[in-house]
C-alpha cells in the first residue's frame, strides 16, 4: 500500500517531492498545503491534484484527508511548529534542511516523535552522489587505510540574493553549512567530537552577519578536517580531499580519484546508487513501512545540528567546542 503524503510547501524546494512522487507507485499525494496561489497552481499543474484538496493550513488538510506522511518544505523559521502539529496528529515528517533553527527544538521534536511513536527524517540529500557515497564507503571499510586528515572548501556564489538566513549571526552555517558539515559527518563515517570556527562577514555581503566560515572538526578516531566556505566570494572553487596512510582520496567533477605519492592519479569506480532525492524518498519510505532507520533520522541529524551551532558558539567566544557540550555522541 502506497505511502500517504501531505505536502506542506509545494514551491520553491517543495517542487521536488510534487514531481516526484507523481512518478512512484510506493508513495501518494493526498493533499497540497501553501499559502502563495502560484506555488499551489503550479503543483496542481504538475501531478493534477484537484483543488478539493489543496488547502492553506496543515489543520485543514488534517481534518479533511487520511495521511501518513507530512513532509514539510516551509520556510526554515516554520520547521519546529509544523513539524510539532504533525507529530502530535500522529504521523510520520519528512522535512527538508535545516531540521530546525536551533538544536533546543530539534531535541524537543525528537522526543516528542519518541513519546508519539513516529518517525522524523531529515532530508539532507546533498551527500547522496555517487562519487560522495563511494568515497564514504571506502573510509568505513578503511579499503586505503585509515584517514587522518582531510580538507573540505565550498565557495560560491550564492544565487538569486539574500535566502533564508538573511538575518542570521551566522548565515552560512544554518543556510548551506548545514549541507556540508552533514556531508562532511557522512563521508567520514565517525562522530565528530570537537571544533573551532571564524564566522565573517566580506563588506559587499548582503547578509547581517557570517557569510563565509573557516575552521577545522576532529573525528572520533583522530581524523581532523579543515574547513572553508562562503557563498559571497569573486570566484567559485572548492575542494574534498581526504589523506588515508595509502594515499589521498579526492573528489573532482563527480570523479573519486586515488593519489599515491611519486604515482598517476588512479580513477576509483563509482557505486551505483539512485539520484539524492530518490535516495531519501527510498530510505523514508522503506523507514515508514517497517524497514531500516536511515542515517538522516533525526535523531542522527541533531549530530549535525550540534556541529552548526558549536561552530557558531565558536566563533562568538573564540574557544574550542566540544560536541558532548551539547550532545552524546
Amino acid at each position: 500500500m502506497a505511502v500517504r503524503c501531505i505536502h506542506i510547501g509545494v514551491g520553491g524546494r517543495g517542487k521536488w517531492p510534487v514531481r516526484l512522487f507523481t512518478e512512484r507507485d510506493d508513495v501518494d499525494s493526498v493533499a497540497y498545503v501553501d499559502i502563495n496561489e502560484e506555488n499551489m497552481s503550479a503543483a496542481m499543474d504538475v501531478s493534477g491534484m484537484p483543488e478539493s484538496k489543496c488547502f492553506r493550513t496543515l489543520e485543514q488538510a488534517l481534518n479533511n484527508v487520511e495521511c501518513d506522511v507530512v513532509v514539510v518544505i516551509t520556510p526554515p523559521d516554520d520547521h519546529a511548529d509544523m513539524i510539532l502539529e504533525a507529530i502530535r496528529a500522529g504521523k510520520d515528517v519528512l522535512v527538508e534542511k535545516p531540521f530546525t533553527k536551533t538544536l533546543a527544538s530539534a531535541k524537543h521534536i525528537v522526543e516528542e516523535a519518541g513519546r508519539m511513536g513516529v518517525k522524523v527524517g531529515v532530508s539532507q540529500n546533498a551527500k547522496y552522489n555517487a562519487a560522495t557515497v563511494t568515497l564514504s564507503r571506502h573510509l568505513r571499510e578503511e579499503t586505503y587505510g585509515k584517514a587522518n586528515f582531510g580538507l573540505y572548501t565550498k565557495i560560491g556564489w550564492r544565487s538569486k540574493g539574500v535566502h533564508h538566513s538573511g538575518e542570521d549571526d551566522h548565515s552560512y552555517l544554518w543556510e548551506r553549512g548545514i549541507h556540508d558539515l552533514d556531508t562532511m559527518r557522512f563521508i567520514m563515517g565517525k562522530d565528530p567530537l570537537r571544533m573551532w570556527a571564524h564566522s565573517f562577514n566580506p563588506p559587499w555581503s548582503p547578509y547581517k552577519g557570517g557569510a563565509g566560515v573557516s575552521g577545522w572538526v576532529e573525528f572520533d578516531g583522530g581524523a581532523t578536517c579543515t574547513y572553508f566556505a562562503t557563498f559571497e566570494p569573486h570566484k567559485s572553487g572548492g575542494e574534498t580531499r581526504i589523506d588515508v596512510e595509502e594515499g589521498t582520496l579526492s573528489l573532482e567533477g563527480g570523479k573519486l580519484i586515488l593519489t599515491r605519492r611519486k604515482a598517476d592519479p588512479e580513477e576509483l569506480s563509482l557505486d551505483a546508487v539512485p539520484d539524492s532525492t530518490t535516495a531519501v524518498t527510498d530510505q523514508f519510505v522503506a523507514w515508514v513501512n517497517g524497514g531500516e532507520e536511515p542515517e538522516f533520522a533525526a535523531r542522527h541529524n541533531l549530530k549535525t545540528m550540534a556541529m552548526v551551532e558549536g561552530m557558531g558558539i565558536s566563533s562568538e567566544t573564540g574557544r574550542i567546542v566540544a560536541l558532548k557540550e551539547f550532545i552524546n555522541v
